[in-house]
C-alpha cells in the first residue's frame, strides 16, 4: 500500500487510491485487466454506445446498474474474461474502478446527443440491437497512419505545454487521454497488464483518478485534439502494419506528454507522485522508444490476406 494514504487527513483521492491498491493483487490481477480495458475502450470510443460494444468485444461480460425509480442505467457491472482460460474475473461495479472510469464519469468524455442516449440505453437492455458504425467495423491497413497519431500527439503537447500547472481539472483531463492511448497501445501489443504500457497506462491513469477527469476542458475544444484519433489508429490498424522510426517518435511524443504531466506534479509540490510516474512510465518507455526503432518491419500482406476488408483510406 501507498504509504500516507490512511488517516483522518488524508484527501478523498488518497484515502481512493488506497481501496483500489487493496483490491489488487499484483500487476497483472483481474482488476488492473478491467481498468486497462475500460481506459482503452472509453479513449477510442465517441459514445456510450460504442464503448458498450467494444467493451463487450474483448469477453468483458458488462451489465447495466439500472435505477429502481426509472429504469435508467445509471452504472455497470463489469468482469473481465480471460480470453485463453475463458476464467471470468470477480464481478466489478463501476463505483469500485475508481472515480474517471464510473459510468457517470465516462459520459462526461461523450458529446451530449438525445439521440446517443437513447441507443445506449437500448444496447445496455438488448445487446447487439444497435447497429454498429463503420469506425467500429473498418481495419486500416496504410503505414502514413503511424504519422497522423504522431502528429495528433505533437499538437496536444504544444497546447499543454501553455497550460498552468494549478490548472488541477486540465491536467487530470490530460492524464486521461494519456493513460486511455497507453492502455489501448498494451492492448494492441501485451497479453496481460505487466507490461510496459500497461503499467505506464495504470500509473499515469492514477492522475486521472477524480470525478470529472474526462470533461474535455476549454483549452482543448475542438480543433484541438483529444487523442481519440491516435486511440483510433491503434484499435482499427492492423496488428501487422509497422513504421518503426514513427511508431518510435510516437512513444517519444507520449513520453513529452508525461513529462508534462510530471512536471505539474513537482509544481504543485507532489513529489511523490511525480516520482511514480517517472519511475513506473517514462523510464520502461524510453526502452521501448529505442526497440521498436531497432525492429524490422513486418509485411501488411499477412494482414489484408486475413481480413480481406481493409482499407488504405485514413481515418476522419
Amino acid at each position: 500500500m501507498t504509504p500516507g494514504l490512511r488517516g483522518p487527513g488524508a484527501s478523498f483521492e488518497q484515502q481512493m487510491l488506497s481501496g483500489i491498491e487493496r483490491l489488487e493483487d499484483g500487476d497483472g490481477s483481474d482488476y488492473r485487466m478491467l481498468r486497462r480495458t475500460l481506459r482503452a475502450a472509453a479513449a477510442v470510443s465517441r459514445s456510450e454506445v460504442e464503448w458498450i460494444r467494444r467493451m463487450r468485444a474483448t469477453g468483458t461480460v458488462l451489465r447495466p446498474r439500472v435505477s429502481v425509480v426509472d429504469g435508467y442505467v445509471a452504472g455497470y457491472i463489469a468482469q473481465w474474461r480471460d480470453a485463453h482460460s475463458a476464467r471470468l474475473g470477480p464481478a466489478i461495479t463501476d463505483l469500485e474502478v475508481g472515480a474517471g472510469l464510473s459510468l457517470p464519469d465516462l459520459r462526461d468524455g461523450w458529446e451530449p446527443d438525445a439521440h446517443a442516449v437513447a441507443d445506449a440505453q437500448t444496447e445496455w437492455k438488448l445487446p447487439r440491437s444497435v447497429t454498429r458504425s463503420a469506425r467500429e467495423t473498418v481495419l486500416w491497413d496504410g503505414t502514413e497512419l503511424w504519422a497522423y497519431a504522431l502528429a495528433d500527439v505533437r499538437s496536444f503537447n504544444e497546447i499543454l505545454a501553455r497550460v498552468p500547472s494549478n490548472e488541477r481539472a486540465v491536467w487530470r483531463w490530460a492524464a486521461s487521454q494519456v493513460s486511455g492511448v497507453l492502455a489501448m497501445w498494451s492492448w494492441r501489443v501485451e497479453p496481460d497488464a505487466r507490461g510496459p504500457f500497461a503499467v505506464a497506462a495504470h500509473e499515469v491513469g492514477r492522475s486521472a483518478l477524480a470525478a470529472g477527469s474526462r470533461a474535455r476542458p476549454h483549452i482543448f475544444r475542438p480543433p484541438a485534439p483529444d487523442l481519440e484519433k491516435v486511440a483510433f489508429v491503434l484499435a482499427q490498424l492492423c496488428r501487422e502494419v509497422h513504421e518503426p522510426s514513427t511508431e518510435s517518435d510516437l512513444v517519444g511524443a507520449l513520453i513529452t506528454s508525461i513529462a508534462a504531466i510530471i512536471k505539474a506534479h513537482r509544481e504543485r509540490g507532489e513529489m511523490a507522485r511525480a516520482s511514480s510516474i517517472y519511475a513506473t512510465a517514462v523510464g520502461p518507455l524510453k526502452w521501448i522508444e529505442y526497440d521498436i526503432r531497432i525492429t524490422v518491419p513486418t509485411s501488411v500482406i499477412g494482414c489484408q490476406l486475413r481480413l480481406g476488408h481493409a482499407s488504405p483510406s485514413p481515418p476522419s
